[in-house]
This record gives structure tokens, sequence and C-alpha cells, in this order.
């Protein structure tokens, strides 16, 4: 349970909203700082930190000129410059939708997996498993404040994980479950066992079996598209580093506002 609840962290940070997400996924290494908080609304394209606009880029998709703001000043772009940065636009466009969805099928991964541990130890206690999977439905909401399809704040993100303790909030959450079902059922199964009642024995060993099967069945398939969708995002992020690089070299005075840093 705690390797399929940092899996699900795992697909978090590949959000970006770590100060050094990374992530390995066979020979794909997805590894970037964000500089900046981004936001998307209609044809406007916005880095901004600590509450300061930082670069503006207006236009998207077909639009045949785009225009480039650095600190409020817009800047003057030669054809080559602005096929760069329509493209750098347009990847970074793709970058929050792809972003949000890897997040939250892992707070939905993370949610689900709770719930299903907590019904199935605490099955004698729906009130106190309903309570655990309250506690995470809230702290996996608390992410989406910060990453939709419109906007990655990477700020955000870090302070909320940092200051909820995200990770072991939820190692929390899991080990008081299994404290609970070890108190209300391991003495009486131990009990049943040198009493001779082999039949309740053998009811808890099935239904402890259904469980595991239940949950392998549930969640190894959601567990590796959830590993394709966060090897897809690496690549459109290591894309964007690229057309990135390119946009410096050819308008060097972009090279100070850099989306990805390393």
């Amino acid at each position: 349970m705690k390797h399929l609840l940092t899996t699900s962290l795992v697909g978090i940070m590949l959000t970006l909203g770590s100060a050094s997400g990374m992530a390995h996924s066979n020979d794909l290494v997805c590894d970037a700082d964000l500089a900046y908080n981004i936001d998307v609304k209609n044809n406007e394209l916005s880095f901004s930190t600590q509450g300061q606009q930082k670069v503006l880029i207006l236009g998207k998709g077909s639009t045949p000129a785009q225009e480039l703001y650095l600190d409020g000043n817009k800047q003057a772009l030669n054809a080559e410059q602005q096929t760069l940065l329509k493209e750098y636009n347009q990847q970074i466009r793709q970058l929050l939708p792809q972003a949000a969805a890897v997040a939250n099928e892992a707070s939905a991964i993370a949610v689900d997996a709770v719930a299903s541990v907590t019904s199935a130890l605490l099955h004698d206690n729906p009130d106190k498993a309903k309570e655990f999977t309250v506690k995470v439905e809230k702290l996996s909401a608390g992410l989406s404040q910060h990453i939709s399809q419109n906007h990655l704040r990477p700020e955000g993100i870090v302070e909320y994980i940092e200051s909820s303790n995200f990770e072991a909030e939820f190692e929390a959450l899991v080990e008081s479950a299994v404290a609970d079902f070890m108190e209300n059922n391991v003495g009486e199964i131990v009990a049943a066992a040198l009493s001779g009642n082999e039949d309740k024995v053998k009811a808890f060993e099935q239904r402890m079996e259904k469980f595991g099967q239940e949950m392998e069945q549930q969640f190894e398939a959601r567990g590796e598209a959830l590993e394709k969708q966060a090897e897809k995002l690496c690549q459109l992020v290591q894309s964007i580093d690229l057309t990135e690089g390119e946009l410096v070299k050819a308008f060097a005075k972009f090279d100070e506002y850099q989306l990805i840093t390393e």
C-alpha cells in the first residue's frame, strides 16, 4: 500500500509542482524546475512569480503574429523568432492540461486506494473507514487549486506539499487503519485458531485474499496507464526545453526569462 501511494505521489510530482520533480521510467528521465507560475486565458499566456508578471505572450493557435512582452515591455521579433515563439506558446498550452490530467489521476488513485484499504480493514466500522476517505479526499483536493487546464502554480504546490506534509499524512492514515484492524481483528482470529474454529479463520483468509486480488486488478492497470501519461508529460517537457533553448539562441534577451531551469 505504501508503494502504491508513493507511486501516486510520484505522478503528482511529475506535474512539475516540485522544486526538483524527477522521475525515472526505463530510459526516460524527467528532471525540470519551473521558474514561474503559468496562466492561460484565451489568447494570453503569462509567466509570473511572487505576484509579478514576467512574461506575456499574446496570440495562440494559427495567429500569424504573436506578441512577446518581458516585464511589461513589448519586444520586436523577426520572422524566425516569431516562429519559435509560436511553437513555444503552443507547447506550453499543451503542458497544462497534460500536467493536470496526471495530477488528477494520481490523486484519484490515492483516494481510491485508501478507500479500498480502509473499507476492507475496517469493514466492521464503516464510519471510521469513511472518515479516512474524507481526509484523503481533502488532501488531494488541496492540490487542485494549484493546477488545472488553465493554470499551473509550482510555488503553490510546493508550499502545499510542504505545509501539509502530504506523503506523511497519507502514510499516517494507512498506518492508523492497519492499527485499528490489528486491534479489532487479530486477537479474535488468533483466539479462533487456538480454539480450532477453522471456519472463522478460513473466512478471514478468504476475505484477505479476495481483497489482495481486487486491489491488484483495480490498480495495476491504472498505475500502468498513469505511468504512460507521465512519460508523455516528460517528453513534452523535454520538447519545451529544446524549443526554449532554440528561442534563446535566436533571441538572447529571453535567456533570463526561461521557464525551465535545471
